[in-house]
C-alpha cells in the first residue's frame, strides 16, 4: 500500500500498476496524478468541447479516465473487475455507465432538469458507480464539468487542495455525497451552486 489513505478515499493496496518507479508516499503519487489530471482538464475545459470531442458514451468515458491517469497507472480507463469499499457490485458497472449515457441524452432532449440539477445528478451517479480502481471522484468531477461546459453552463471549480488532502471543503463534499446516497441531494446541490464559476 502507498501511504495511508484519508477518509473517503479508495485505498491503493496494489501499486503494481504504477508506471512510475520509486513512488513511496501518497503525496508523491498525488503530485504525479495531479499533473496528469491537469493535462486532461486543460484539453476539455480550455474551450467548449464539441460533441465529437466529448461523446458521453462508454468508450469516451473510459478514454477520459485514461487521459486523466494513463501517465501514472497501467490500468487507467479499464473498468474494475473487483469490488471496492465504495461503489456498486463490479459486474453491474458497465450497464450502469450505459444507463448514465442514456439518461443524459433523455435529459438533454426533454430539459426536464435544470443544468444545476443535471450536474448534481451526473456527479453523484458517477461517484456512486465508482467504475475504476481509483481516481473515481476526480473523474466524476471532471466528467460533470465537461458536460456543463459542453452545454454552455458555468463549471464547478473545486479547490486545488481538494484531492488527496483533508480539508473543510472535502469534509463537506463527503457529507454531501453520503446524503445523496440516501436520496437527499440538497447539500450536494448547494456545493455545486456555491462553487460554480463562468470561465
Amino acid at each position: 500500500m502507498i501511504g495511508e489513505s484519508i477518509p473517503g478515499e479508495t485505498p491503493i493496496a496494489d501499486a503494481s500498476g504504477l508506471k512510475i518507479k520509486g513512488i513511496d508516499t501518497r503525496r508523491e503519487l498525488s503530485r504525479y496524478e495531479a499533473a496528469n489530471v491537469l493535462k486532461a482538464t486543460a484539453k476539455y475545459l480550455a474551450r467548449k468541447p464539441s460533441r465529437r470531442m466529448a461523446r458521453f458514451d462508454l468508450t469516451w468515458m473510459q478514454k477520459l479516465h485514461r487521459e486523466m491517469f494513463g501517465d501514472v497507472w497501467k490500468w487507467a480507463g479499464r473498468l474494475r473487475t473487483t469490488n471496492l469499499t465504495l461503489g456498486i457490485h463490479h459486474p453491474q458497472v458497465e450497464t450502469a455507465l450505459y444507463e448514465i449515457c442514456a439518461n443524459l441524452r433523455a435529459q438533454e432532449s426533454s430539459a426536464s432538469l435544470s443544468p444545476l440539477d443535471q450536474s448534481v445528478w451526473l456527479h453523484h451517479r458517477a461517484v456512486h458507480i465508482h467504475p475504476f480502481l481509483n481516481g473515481n471522484g476526480r473523474w466524476s468531477r471532471l466528467l460533470t464539468n465537461i458536460w456543463l461546459k459542453q452545454h454552455g453552463h458555468p463549471i464547478i471549480r473545486w479547490p486545488e487542495e481538494f484531492a488527496g488532502e483533508t480539508s473543510p471543503i472535502r469534509d463537506r463534499y463527503l457529507s454531501a455525497i453520503k446524503k445523496a446516497d440516501a436520496g437527499e441531494f440538497e447539500e450536494l446541490r448547494g456545493l455545486h451552486r456555491e462553487l460554480m464559476v463562468d470561465l
